[in-house]
């Protein structure tokens, strides 16, 4: 499987939500459960929306006070509700603009609900997480994070949530299936124990060490770490070249 493979099926996906959204035969449109209006939005900001039909594919977007975009993401929408947990880069004033849309190219564009927020005054940092480019080859993607004392766990955590829509719709993905969890991560000596749950047996040998590799490359942008061993389910997956 390569990078175009995967754009082309997360594409097909979306638009089966959208035909899904359209054949609901519904004309409401979605609604913002969360956060309020003028709410402060912390780091992730945690939105929920809801009226929306099941499988329908919904993206969120936070505008700062310039209206230069900080950050967009989607979700697919399961029981009439979705939840998008939403890295943003570090806004200009202390209030924004939160919008719901539709993420396909060409219907981006025009918000389906929007409401006002203000930022929550953060101590952030950023860090590099690495996904694979088009063609396979692991490349950074920069975020914006709290400042944390367990900054490995985080960035994992991170890595396993994925590409955004718009990093997916340039190519960017992950050789980690949807669904693992990270179980635990220990750090001796300098070497960090990854313990993942959920990778299938199946998974290919390929797609195991370019795994094996984003995970290595996120975690040794740490200075207190110098190797990474990765287990899944408890068998080591082989040591990224």
């Amino acid at each position: 499987m390569n990078g175009s493979w995967v754009w082309l099926l997360l594409l097909g996906l979306t638009v089966v939500g959208l035909a899904a959204f359209l054949a609901s035969g519904t004309l409401d449109q979605p609604v913002i459960l969360s956060p309020a209006p003028g709410e402060e939005v912390g780091l992730p900001a945690r939105v929920v929306l809801g009226n929306l039909p099941a499988g329908a594919e919904i993206g969120v977007r936070l505008l700062d006070s310039y209206g230069r975009l900080v950050g967009e993401d989607s979700a697919q929408a399961r029981g009439g509700r979705a939840e998008v947990v939403l890295f943003y880069d570090l806004p200009i004033g202390e209030r924004g603009r939160l919008e719901a849309f539709t993420p396909l190219p060409g219907l981006e564009g025009k918000p389906l609900a929007a409401r006002e927020v203000r930022f929550a005054d953060v101590p952030c940092t950023w860090v590099k997480v690495y996904f694979l480019d088009p063609g396979g080859n692991p490349f950074p993607l920069i975020r914006r994070v709290p400042r944390t004392p367990t900054p490995a766990r985080q960035a994992l955590g991170l890595l396993l949530s994925g590409p955004t829509w718009w990093e997916r719709l340039r190519g960017y993905w992950s050789a980690l299936p949807e669904g693992v969890q990270l179980a635990d991560v220990s750090i001796r000596g300098g070497v960090a124990e990854v313990r993942l749950e959920g990778i299938p047996e199946a998974l290919s040998p390929q797609l195991s060490a370019l795994a094996a590799r984003q995970i290595a490359l996120t975690l040794l942008e740490f200075p207190t770490i110098s190797g990474v061993r990765v287990y899944a389910d408890g068998r080591e997956l082989p040591p990224p070249s």
